[in-house]
């Protein structure tokens, strides 16, 4: 089986973190959304993998669904402290996806925490196809 292609490419954004993704398929964008998020928190070198979590988000077309992703891997991380080395999604519809987050507690004695994240925004987000490649553009408030 071919190595699945993923591209992750921060963008400028006034005031805020923007990321562009470009992945084979749709659960790979996902999955590279996920540890995006994550990278931009803390260094994702430093993230050892001691737990598993497993979560299930549903929404209306991929917009909304990598919104409701985003969101609660952001509630993972703003309700328990739970910092994501790897995202992988177990199964990924236009409506529903779920996955397993790997990575463990924030611990700055050992994690380089980078900036808080308050929030996924609407502002600019785009799921799009293009030729065969899915492509994501996500803000993120800091």
């Amino acid at each position: 089986m071919a190595d699945k292609r993923v591209a992750i490419r921060e963008i400028q954004h006034t005031a805020d973190l923007g990321v562009e993704i470009t992945a084979d398929d749709l659960s790979s964008l996902f999955s590279a959304a996920g540890q995006a998020l994550y990278a931009f928190i803390a260094d994702p070198a430093r993230i050892d993998v001691r737990e598993e979590r497993s979560v299930s988000v549903r929404g209306d077309g991929t917009e909304e669904l990598l919104h409701s992703w985003l969101c609660e891997l952001l509630a993972q991380f703003n309700l328990a402290g739970f910092i994501g080395k790897r995202c992988e999604v177990t199964q990924c519809t236009k409506e529903q996806v779920d996955g397993i987050l790997k990575g463990e507690k924030l611990d700055l004695s050992r994690h380089r925490f980078h900036t808080e994240i308050k929030g996924v925004t609407y502002h600019g987000l785009k799921v799009w196809q293009e030729n065969s490649i899915w492509c994501a553009r996500v803000i993120f408030d800091v």
